[in-house]
């Protein structure tokens, strides 16, 4: 295939920026020309690639936006021409002779603390359900309400739901309040109709109210959510 564009570059698109650069080429601009070619082949075609810099070494960035609009590297991925050289590292080939490596950096992450930084960021702390650390906040109403709070906390668990019950002496609109703040995405207001019915009422973080459903009919939902990796 005809290479997509004709010299290194960064590439900004849907959020993301991929650049080639080439640090401190020198003798090695051929090798890191040829890499160059190679990078452009593997792009996709609706990156439209434009003239960056020629310092660095043939590599690949994706770079995010935080909530500040402030550019961040995240992941990269590199050819190093230089420490294979360095350590004169080997392999012997189907032709039984030595040649030389290539070795490839490859940070799927970048720095940890920066991802999550711009992860938190990005969301306001309001995670996809199948990244919150608690998903489900059950809130019985009354305290006579708590053993069904714990067999509602119970089956949700074992379906692997991360869950807590909210069974302290507040009232149930601090505790509902408690949870929105938490972002938790998922409210389950237990009151003595739903025991009596084996039923929960949801209620969302955004506030919007479900009413009453069965807890298996919730379960499915919010594994089914769960499971597409959904971004809600």
């Amino acid at each position: 295939k005809e290479p997509i564009v004709p010299s290194a570059g960064s590439v900004e698109y849907k959020g993301k920026t991929i650049g080639l650069c080439c640090p401190g080429c020198g003798e090695a601009f051929l090798a890191w020309d040829e890499a160059r070619k190679d990078f452009v082949k593997v792009m996709p075609r609706d990156y439209k690639a434009v003239l960056k810099k020629r310092n660095e070494q043939p590599k690949i960035d994706l770079k995010m936006l935080d909530a500040l609009d402030r550019e961040w590297q995240l992941s990269t991925i590199q050819f190093d021409f230089n420490l294979p050289e360095r350590f004169d590292l080997h392999y012997i080939g189907e032709d039984g002779q030595q040649h030389r490596p290539y070795m490839i950096h490859r940070a799927l992450l970048g720095s940890m603390e920066r991802f999550f930084a711009v992860l938190i960021e990005h969301y306001g702390g309001n995670f996809p359900v199948w990244l919150q650390p608690q998903q489900v906040a059950v809130i019985p109403i009354t305290d006579r309400n708590n053993d069904y709070a714990y067999q509602v906390q119970g089956k949700l668990e074992a379906a692997g739901l991360r869950v807590e019950v909210y069974d302290n002496s507040d009232r149930m609109q601090a505790k509902v309040r408690d949870a929105q703040l938490m972002k938790i995405p998922y409210m389950l207001v237990l009151g003595d109709r739903e025991e009596e019915a084996g039923m929960v009422n949801l209620r969302l973080r955004t506030g919007e109210r479900r009413g009453n459903m069965t807890l298996d009919d919730f379960l499915a939902m919010a594994l089914d959510v769960v499971a597409s990796k959904a971004l809600i």
